[in-house]
């Protein structure tokens, strides 16, 4: 695939994350999918990460992602992203407990970074700041 087609996949599945439907492009992934998130102890499957996104959608069912920079070197992409949601959820930790709803609204950047292999997502790494949003939401005190 181009570059610009593999854009085109990542644009694709933060798409079906704007529309809660995480499920529409399962055939866009590899057999052996990973993926790296804040939060979570390890390596995500395909499965483990459709979990870890569910999650932030339950506890934040407005959310959203406005996609900024896009840039692609052979079969890697970056995204850079800002996501806004509410926090009318329970919102799970990375220990397992729950955060009741707080009602409060988040906005956080972040970035994507994808590597495709034979025109499949084989992994991908999401990195954004997770003490901001504790911190918007007055879970964690501020600077």
């Amino acid at each position: 695939m181009s570059e610009q087609d593999n854009i085109r996949t990542a644009e694709k599945l933060f798409d079906a994350i704007n529309t809660h439907n995480v499920r529409t492009h399962d055939e866009l992934y590899a057999p052996d999918y990973k993926l790296d998130g804040p939060g979570a102890a390890g390596s995500m499957n395909l499965e483990q990460s459709r979990m870890y996104l569910e999650g932030f959608l339950d506890a934040f069912p407005d959310l959203n992602f406005k996609l900024m920079k896009k840039i692609a070197d052979g079969d890697m992409v970056a995204i850079t992203w800002t996501a806004t949601g509410t926090h009318t959820g329970p919102m799970r930790t990375p220990t397992g407990g729950m955060i009741p709803p707080t009602g409060k609204k988040g906005v956080v950047n972040g970035c994507t970074t994808y590597e495709f292999i034979g025109g499949k997502v084989a992994s991908s790494a999401t990195y954004w700041d997770m003490a901001t949003l504790l911190m918007q939401l007055g879970l964690m005190p501020g600077m």
